[in-house]
């Protein structure tokens, strides 16, 4: 009889021990999001077609895309955990991680770059009839800045700065692409400032539906002060009705992490899922089929990489710049 309990209660911790070993080895599944821009442009569906294919391609993992007001609020939403990627300006990004301009005092080291995407574009608009010609003329005059707490907002904030002028020469009003686009045409501003990519929707829009006109930004006092970007003139006509030649900056939109908000096996596995199903995600938009590809994916980056994606890059055969290797990761 003894016997036969000292059996049985073998069995059964044999039993418990191979269920609970189970239990224990089963992956839970790891939601977290990606903080994109506004809907208006291509950040968006960009994100959350890279969130389902992250779904779709990576075991254990679940993501979604989330509309946000762009660089600014997608770091602080990395800083404090909300997000798990997101995007940024590149020079958003900089100043974040090396604590510069507004970023003075509240470093984000933390920060890893994970790979280029689109290009960025700070472009200018407003009205003909309204007699503004440069954007000196913008003094005295209403105009959209961008979102709150984006880093647009804090381009234009330096833009004014390097013409001479603050966020009261102009009455700033803060607002998305898509509003300062009605604000304009319903005559509520004079102008607005961007950061967007070329003929976006809702600046294909506006020259659609309306006399805009493009503002020169060729101050040489911008580029030196944000090296990140570069002039880049728009050819005439990529905008209906706008036939002439405007210089404007351009720079690129990055993809975030943190330091320890993935291993580096997670991430190696994440961002292999994007670049191995590229096609799954890059008829979101125009600009994401044309510019975010493997041959420029580490470009006009300028802080440190997750050390997952550089196992990735180096892996298929990139060489990654020794400044996008952080010395202690």
């Amino acid at each position: 009889m003894k016997k036969g309990l000292l059996i049985l209660l073998v069995l059964l911790m044999c039993v418990t021990s191979v269920f609970g070993f189970a239990s224990c080895a089963k992956t839970e599944t790891v939601y977290f999001t990606i903080g994109t821009a506004g809907t208006a442009g291509a950040l968006y569906p960009m994100g959350v077609a890279m969130a389902q294919t992250i779904t779709d391609h990576v075991e254990g993992f679940a993501a979604t895309g989330e509309s946000t007001a762009a660089s600014i609020a997608n770091i602080k939403g990395l800083k404090d955990g909300s997000f798990g990627w997101a995007i940024s300006q590149t020079e958003v990004a900089s100043l974040a991680y090396y604590g510069k301009g507004g970023y003075e005092g509240n470093a984000v080291p933390e920060l890893r770059a994970l790979f280029s995407t689109i290009y960025n574009y700070l472009q200018v608009f407003t009205l003909e009839g309204k007699g503004i010609n440069t954007f000196e003329d913008f003094k005295g005059k209403t105009i959209g800045v961008g979102a709150a707490g984006s880093g647009g907002a804090m381009m234009a904030e330096v833009l004014l700065d390097c013409y001479d002028m603050t966020l009261d020469d102009v009455h700033a009003q803060y607002m998305s692409e898509s509003d300062a686009v009605a604000a304009l045409k319903d005559g509520k501003i004079d102008g607005f400032i961007c950061t967007h990519p070329l003929n976006s929707a809702a600046l294909t829009e506006l020259v659609t539906s309306a006399n805009a006109k493009m503002i020169n930004i060729d101050n040489d006092k911008f580029y030196e002060t944000i090296p990140a970007y570069t002039k880049f003139t728009v050819p005439a006509g990529t905008y209906e009705g706008i036939d002439y030649d405007v210089v404007t900056p351009k720079a690129r939109i990055i993809m975030l992490t943190t330091k320890d908000a993935f291993t580096e096996e997670q991430i190696y596995e994440m961002v292999k899922a994007i670049w191995e199903n590229r096609e799954e995600w890059a008829g979101c938009a125009k600009s994401v089929s044309e510019q975010v590809i493997l041959e420029t994916a580490l470009q006009e980056i300028d802080i440190p990489l997750h050390k997952g994606a550089i196992r990735y890059f180096e892996e298929i055969g990139l060489t990654v710049p020794e400044n996008l290797i952080a010395p202690n990761d």
